[in-house]
């Protein structure tokens, strides 16, 4: 067996693992390919074997077996081995966390060109997890990560061109990859590029922003609901909907946002957008107050000292 004759056996163990390429899937069929290859002393089949014993597919899982094959197959240059090595000493695998061999595998893995771990050894590098703090190296290795577009490296990498971190500060490269990761549709870049839009760092104005704010707050990004019901209750770069704007508020109160259930609270007790209802405003108004807003808590202060009034506004003007 030569190892092209390995990789083609190794493959045909894959399509009988998956049931793919006109294979019936066959578990106990895949493993015992891949033993036949391991033990002729290919890498390939080696890491295959790994990969079943990992997870207990068509064999008797044993994570400690699966672990060691890694190791010897990694050492014999194989690079998805060192892959797997590194996320196995990150401490995810109910192995010990071992940092510095995380890293080391990781970057084995990156600079073979593994896309997969450009962003950990990026990560690594900027936090000084397992190696030493490195800015420079962080930004090198967000950056490629981005070039193969993965969305989270394209937003770290313009946020390191935006502060000037490990690269030179560049505005226009940084407003370059938070477009670029927002419209791959990571929830905080499109957070990013609405701010970036409203404040007129970038051209579109208020629209360009709404339009931006939407979608993450259609993503689920609490802080992003809290922007948007508030260009909906202000009717900035969009026409004003008072209903809209509760319906986002309570949305992020039930995030947890503390300004969004004070927002909340201020409109139930005013009936804007919503019913008047004192009750629920101040209910509204006690979870704000719990959740930490300190405007909550002086308005409920407020409140009761004016106990014995039939009306309170919280607007700004007292009655």
């Amino acid at each position: 067996m030569n190892s092209e004759e390995a990789s083609e056996l190794c493959r045909e163990a894959v399509m009988y693992m998956t049931g793919t390429g006109g294979y019936e899937r066959r578990p106990d069929e895949a493993v015992s390919i891949f033993s036949r290859v391991a033990d002729e002393g290919f890498p390939q089949g080696i890491f295959g074997l790994a990969e079943v014993l990992m997870v207990g597919y068509g064999v008797e899982q044993d994570q400690k077996a699966a672990k060691d094959l890694y190791e010897k197959s990694a050492s014999m240059g194989h690079v998805e081995s060192c892959f797997r090595l590194g996320m196995i000493y990150t401490g995810d695998y109910g192995f010990p966390a071992d940092p510095e061999a995380s890293y080391r595998n990781f970057l084995i893995a990156a600079e073979a060109g593994m896309i997969e771990a450009y962003a950990y050894i990026a990560e690594y590098s900027f936090n000084g997890y397992g190696t030493e703090r490195d800015m420079s190296a962080a930004f090198k290795w967000f950056l490629r990560s981005a070039e193969a577009n993965d969305a989270v490296s394209m937003f770290k990498a313009g946020y390191m061109y935006e502060e000037g971190v490990g690269t030179e500060k560049d505005p226009d490269k940084a407003s370059e990859m938070f477009r670029r990761s927002a419209e791959a549709g990571l929830p905080e870049a499109q957070m990013k590029m609405a701010d970036l839009s409203f404040s007129g760092n970038v051209p579109g104005g208020e629209e360009e922003a709404f339009k931006w704010y939407r979608m993450a707050a259609d993503a689920g990004l609490t802080a992003a609901k809290v922007s948007l019901g508030t260009m909906y209750y202000e009717g900035r770069g969009v026409q004003k909907n008072m209903e809209k704007a509760y319906e986002m508020y309570s949305s992020a109160s039930e995030d947890g946002d503390p300004d969004a259930s004070f927002l909340k609270a201020r409109m139930e007790i005013s009936g804007a957008g919503t019913d008047c209802d004192p009750d629920k405003g101040v209910r509204s108004m006690s979870k704000a107050a719990e959740q930490g807003s300190e405007e909550a808590k002086q308005v409920l202060e407020q409140i009761r000292r004016a106990q014995n009034t039939q009306f309170v506004r919280i607007d700004g003007d007292g009655e």
